[in-house]
């Protein structure tokens, strides 16, 4: 991975100015910084105003882990592509919302049971998405134990989910769901994007850095060699160093167009 504020990376953004690009990021640890409970994370303010300025100059996608209706409070309005589950939720590619609701009814129920019993699971918070769910342990008093505990549970879970890993939680789809990347692919296809910016920091984003073709840049928040992302910020308030950059090229462009 090369720092995207190097040589290589300034002139890959360049040429995001001239094409016709999409701008895609992840929201939490991405565009604003993780909190120890969903609710309590906002959107700095000077990612507010330039998130704005770039989406009145170009598509924008913001696609999350977040129910849409959620995501859609902390966005400035501009933004063209508000995602929430996932990708499976506000995006142009819809899979069944009836069958991914009962399957998550259903998860929600069996996993309520198994917590109300166990005291070791004492601050585990399962946040129902309505289309996936999320289990956060971040305030379990011991978190590798309570790990442990939700991979059992997770594993008798019928139907069995797709389990996306994050920063101290987990991420449980429906079978059919989407993921960040299958979104990304059909956001981009409508616009007839001739390059696309995807931003993350988390495991649900690594399928997007995996899969990505060579032709996209892929940037990752905070440093990791095992990343697949071809670029990194140092920190989640790099990423409005870099928003400042992409208004700015694009302006540039603009100017000179």
């Amino acid at each position: 991975m090369n720092s995207l504020f190097g040589p290589a990376g300034a002139a890959e953004l360049a040429q995001l100015a001239a094409a016709r690009a999409l701008y895609a990021f992840d929201f939490d640890g991405t565009l604003a910084p993780i909190e120890p409970r969903p609710e309590q994370v906002r959107t700095p303010a000077n990612v507010m105003r330039l998130l704005q300025q770039l989406a009145q100059a170009a598509p924008v996608a913001v696609i999350s882990g977040r129910r849409r209706a959620d995501l859609v409070t902390r966005l400035p309005a501009a933004v063209r592509y508000m995602v929430g589950n996932h990708g499976n939720e506000g995006g142009p590619a819809a899979p069944d919302y009836d069958a991914m609701r009962a399957v998550c009814s259903g998860w929600r129920a069996q996993l309520e049971a198994w917590l109300a019993t166990d005291a070791h699971a004492h601050g585990v918070l399962v946040e129902d998405k309505t289309l996936s769910l999320s289990l956060h342990y971040r305030l379990a008093r011991g978190r590798a134990r309570a790990a442990r505990r939700l991979e059992g549970w997770i594993e008798q879970l019928s139907p069995p989910p797709r389990v996306i890993g994050g920063k101290l939680v987990f991420n449980l789809l429906p079978p059919g769901a989407l993921t960040k990347y299958e979104a990304l692919v059909a956001i981009a296809a409508a616009e007839r994007a001739q390059r696309v910016l995807f931003v993350g920091d988390d495991e649900t984003d690594e399928l997007v850095f995996t899969q990505a073709p060579p032709h996209w840049l892929t940037v990752r928040v905070e440093m990791r060699r095992s990343s697949a992302a071809r670029y990194f910020v140092h920190q989640q308030s790099g990423v409005a160093m870099l928003l400042d950059r992409l208004v700015r090229s694009r302006a540039r462009h603009d100017a000179d167009a």
